[in-house]
């Protein structure tokens, strides 16, 4: 790995003159808001630094020299890149991260917006920095205490079945049931299912991203984000940062 090139950093050290480098400044900050209110209860989504988000988009779009500058900004939809395909998809547990009216976008074809494809660039990053597990989740338009008469035959997998609910659940509601259950036993339930939830989020370092959003296909995308970070970012006016 040689690091990042002569050429690449030139074309990047522009970005220190040139205002036009901040035009979606306001795009990355308004979608950092919204992923910390939407994951604001544990686990809480760890502070994000927008800055790397800006060095990020600023390496993928190449700057607004670029064509890609007002397609593509963040490569999403491009050929060989998995992003789009796991967004509209629901893959991976997006659609427990990304906005539904954002999906929607890009399911109608707007991945060509840079709006949008920033917008699907950073909710391809949370879906990849996030971690998920399955639980028992609680029918939240269902908030009855329902009762099962258990018959012959019957196990709490069964009863779960049959009455839509999770064996989790029953266990939480009948602690006895947990070790027996006997013919004529009134069993309490809540309707439930096993949902993918949110259980934590990695650090958002330029070394985790690296390697959960590019995937090592670029060897130089950790250095050419400290680049960003250390040699140029810091040297745009205060306003700018």
């Amino acid at each position: 790995m040689s690091g990042p090139s002569k050429k690449w950093k030139d074309t990047m050290n522009e970005a220190i003159r040139d205002t036009a480098w901040d035009a979606y400044d306001d795009i990355i900050k308004k979608e950092v808001t919204f992923y910390n209110s939407k994951f604001s209860a544990k686990p809480a989504l760890p502070n994000v630094n927008w800055l790397i988000l800006k060095a990020m988009l600023w390496n993928e779009s190449g700057g607004p020299t670029n064509p890609q500058w007002k397609k593509r900004t963040m490569q999403i939809g491009n050929k060989g890149d998995p992003a789009l395909k796991v967004l509209t998809g629901g893959k991976e547990g997006s659609h427990l991260i990304a906005a539904p009216e954002l999906i929607s976008k890009l399911r109608a074809g707007k991945v060509n917006d840079p709006e949008i494809n920033i917008r699907a660039g950073l909710a391809y990053l949370y879906t990849r920095m996030a971690t998920f597990d399955h639980a028992s989740i609680r029918d939240p338009k269902d908030t009855k205490v329902h009762e099962y008469k258990v018959v012959g035959g019957d196990s709490l997998s069964k009863i779960a079945k049959k009455v839509g609910t999770t064996v989790a659940e029953l266990k939480a509601m009948n602690p006895k049931a947990e070790k027996m259950i006997r013919p004529g036993d009134i069993l309490e339930f809540h309707k439930a299912s096993i949902e993918m939830v949110v259980t934590g989020w990695r650090t958002f370092d330029t070394k985790t991203i690296a390697k959960r959003y590019n995937g090592g296909g670029d060897p130089n995308y950790e250095a050419k984000l400290n680049h960003l970070l250390s040699d140029v970012i810091p040297k745009l006016d205060a306003k700018r940062r």
